[in-house]
């Protein structure tokens, strides 16, 4: 099941690389007809009742119920036609963002064709945190073992104390283990985000070279400081949140305005735990592209996600949610052929145990691999954001791909001159 999970990965892979734009349309056509057969459904069965309650006599009991549902389906029918509409309003108006998502997978797809070394990526990060936690859990043992005895001169009896210094070494072992972790996370990053860049800013892809080894040596070379700090303000900010959280249990049961601001604050910090974990990832990106130090790096990743607003949301909303159904679709696949699988299996008696395994399974299976297609596809937005800005595909012929060059200015200039600029080649 776990080599079902690995091939039906490399499927998904193959279908968004090939045919993403007919899945992400279909699915967005599936979702606007479904949402208005919702709408119809629920005005449908609003009338259906305020029908029935009118034939009712007054003083039959049952008046007052259906009087009652009556007004909760016509709740729900004008909450339901409300969200169709702006549903049905934001793919209208962001159609032409969304094409802009369905190139960049594509784009994605060519850049991980190109450099599928970096589909190992995952498997060299599992090594690295595997290392790590059993490092830690030894480190752990002799902290934990590292005891004060005392002796009862009455009793003989001995007993062992834990100092303070290692009670809280204790939990500053437990912040390392975080920020280390976070921090191979984010090298990953690092590694993925320089090779599609330097894939991306090669006018001619024969001569790439070995990106993936050049990003690790960038990587080791000189940003290292860059992704500690990154991944400590990352590890830092939980720990915050886990302080908050804690305190709010602690006062639970004594609701005060200390409750309520506790919970404004705790709700204020899961929100900016979001944004800077967003943030650091194309600080990273920026990083691995121009070699900027982290400050930098965020500053300008912050800009040009600004500038771009709609764009991040039609990339984050419909790319991210074609990539959850990718790894759902793994998953429930692996669990249907796993139980044909085992259906006539002598002694197999619990066949829920070892599907399920294999679920979770096939999920991670899935996670890492469509994860570096996520990284890939951040990375390549990221670039075009940048080729959008320094060049004017005329005066400054653009890096990017024909397919991109529709999504910018003055593109039908540009692919003419990119079309006379192919031509002389040839010629």
């Amino acid at each position: 099941m776990g080599l079902i999970a690995f091939g039906l990965t490399i499927i998904v892979i193959f279908l968004l690389r090939f045919i993403v734009g007919f899945i992400i349309w279909f699915l967005l056509i599936s979702l606007s007809l479904a949402t208005i057969g919702g709408t119809i459904y629920v005005w449908y069965m609003s009338q259906a009742i305020k029908k029935e309650m009118e034939q009712l006599s007054v003083d039959n009991p049952l008046k007052s119920k259906r009087e009652t549902e009556v007004t909760q389906w016509l709740v729900g029918a004008i909450c339901a036609t409300v969200f169709t509409f702006f549903f049905l309003l934001v793919i209208i108006v962001m159609r032409k963002r969304i094409k802009l998502v369905s190139a960049l997978l594509k784009e994605a797809g060519k850049a991980l064709a190109a450099m599928p070394l970096l589909f190992l990526q995952p498997l060299m990060t599992f090594i690295a945190l595997a290392g790590i936690i059993v490092s830690w859990f030894v480190s752990y043992l002799y902290i934990h073992t590292a005891e004060d005895i005392t002796v009862d001169p009455k009793t003989d009896y001995v007993t062992f104390h834990l100092s303070t210094f290692f009670q809280l070494m204790k939990w500053y072992h437990l912040f390392a283990l975080f920020w280390f972790t976070q921090f191979i996370i984010a090298c990953q990053h690092i590694v993925i985000a320089g090779a599609v860049a330097s894939w991306f800013f090669t006018r001619d892809k024969s001569k790439l070279g070995t990106p993936i080894t050049t990003s690790f040596y960038n990587l080791v070379r000189y940003h290292l400081g860059s992704v500690a700090l990154g991944s400590f303000l990352v590890v830092l900010l939980k720990v915050i949140r886990a302080i908050f959280n804690k305190l709010k249990q602690k006062i639970k049961d004594h609701p005060t305005w200390c409750t309520t601001l506790l919970r404004c604050c705790s709700c204020c910090l899961w929100c900016f735990d979001k944004f800077l974990v967003f943030l650091n990832r194309n600080a990273f990106i920026e990083i691995a592209i121009y070699g900027y130090s982290f400050c930098k790096a965020a500053q300008k990743a912050f800009h040009l996600l600004s500038n771009n607003i709609l764009r991040v949301a039609a990339i984050n909303s419909v790319g991210d949610f074609v990539l959850l159904l990718g790894k759902a679709g793994v998953s429930v696949a692996t669990v249907f052929i796993g139980l044909e699988l085992i259906k006539d299996k002598e002694g197999v008696n619990y066949k829920w145990i070892p599907v399920t395994i294999a679920c979770i399974f096939a999920f991670l299976v899935s996670h890492c691999f469509l994860g570096v297609y996520e990284m890939a596809v951040d990375t390549l937005f990221l670039c075009f954001c940048e080729d959008c800005e320094r060049n004017d595909g005329i005066n400054k012929p653009f890096y990017m791909s024909r397919s991109l060059m529709v999504f910018v200015e003055n593109s039908k200039k540009a692919l003419k001159l990119d079309a006379e600029n192919r031509k002389y080649q040839g010629g």
